[in-house]
């Protein structure tokens, strides 16, 4: 889970709601919040700009900023949900580097990204892994790329050190034990029991049924721990880290006081802006980065996709399909 906070309002892209004279060709179906709620509608094709290009997409992966930016929307704005996508090229803007027509790419949008096309700047996009499809790949950005600042560029995880990841099923925690187990770390995660098998088939050394032992009673002197659940459970994690360690919470600021007084350095992640989208790629194409698709729906099913991953309980991502080519 991420706060709402670290995707301002401001970052989302207004969407034009003005098409009544425009023709077919210049509108698009778009997923919209409307009184904190996703909608579908017809808004004007967006044109890119200097630095930017237009992705056809194919698909959207959902996660929890997507609803938490729309609980927090102006209740009289439109704007399109989501952040990353997979999709093909279409249209390049001036100074957008060596982007071509017809590269099949994921990115962060720059504004939302439910929509048949999409903007992202030029340095937010990765190409696509080979190895997979447009529907898996979708998941990787926003998910992917916390998981890697949080391990590697923030905590600077290295060889043979051991990592914690709380939450490890759901998007940024399967992700994480991934990256981690790619940087020769050893890994615990906690999870519930039906995810057990799917965190072993990701690498993880240890799982930990959170619903039948307390975490702390079973771990100690770990050099990293992700947090992905809840406040509670940065507090909890602080007496498991050995001195000059290291927690990283996506569910905000652990408490400051307790880090200091325990010796251990505390951070958040940061926003996600498609910088490292090339790290992972590389990592999926040498096999060692997948996604797991909990559940494929249509755009048009936005609304049920929010109730499912609201619930909390998804091993992987839910997809939602644009279009198929």
């Amino acid at each position: 889970m991420m706060e709402p906070m670290k995707y301002p309002l401001l970052t989302v892209l207004m969407c034009q709601l003005a098409v009544s004279g425009a023709s077919a060709a210049d509108t698009m179906k778009a997923v919209v919040i409307v009184d904190g709620k996703p909608q579908m509608e017809t808004v004007a094709k967006p044109e890119p700009q200097a630095g930017q290009v237009r992705i056809k997409v194919r698909a959207v992966s959902v996660n929890p900023v997507d609803w938490k930016i729309a609980d927090h929307a102006p209740a009289e704005g439109h704007v399109i949900a989501g952040r990353d996508l997979a999709g093909v090229i279409d249209s390049v803007g001036p100074s957008a580097g060596q982007w071509q027509p017809g590269e099949k790419v994921i990115a962060v949008a720059s504004g939302g990204s439910y929509a048949e096309y999409v903007l992202a700047a030029a340095n937010a996009i990765a190409i696509k892994p080979a190895r997979m499809s447009f529907e898996e790949a979708a998941g990787i950005p926003i998910v992917g790329e916390t998981a890697w600042r949080s391990l590697v560029v923030i905590a600077n995880l290295q060889a043979g050190q051991r990592v914690l990841i709380h939450g490890a099923a759901g998007g940024v925690g399967s992700s994480a034990v991934q990256v981690a187990k790619a940087k020769g770390a050893y890994v615990i995660a906690t999870a519930s029991p039906s995810h057990t098998a799917f965190l072993r088939s990701l690498g993880a050394d240890e799982v930990i049924d959170y619903h039948a032992v307390r975490f702390e009673d079973r771990v100690k002197n770990v050099d990293v721990v992700l947090n992905t659940v809840d406040a509670e459970t940065n507090s909890r994690s602080i007496a498991v880290i050995k001195p000059g360690g290291i927690l990283v919470s996506v569910v905000g600021p652990p408490p400051a006081d307790s880090c200091k007084a325990a010796g251990i350095r505390c951070a958040v992640p940061g926003p996600v802006n498609g910088a490292m989208l090339g790290f992972l790629t590389d990592l999926a194409n040498r096999g060692k980065f997948h996604i797991k698709i909990e559940q494929r729906l249509q755009l048009s099913d936005a609304a049920q996709a929010w109730d499912l991953n609201r619930k909390g309980h998804t091993a992987g991502k839910i997809i939602l399909e644009v279009s198929s080519r």
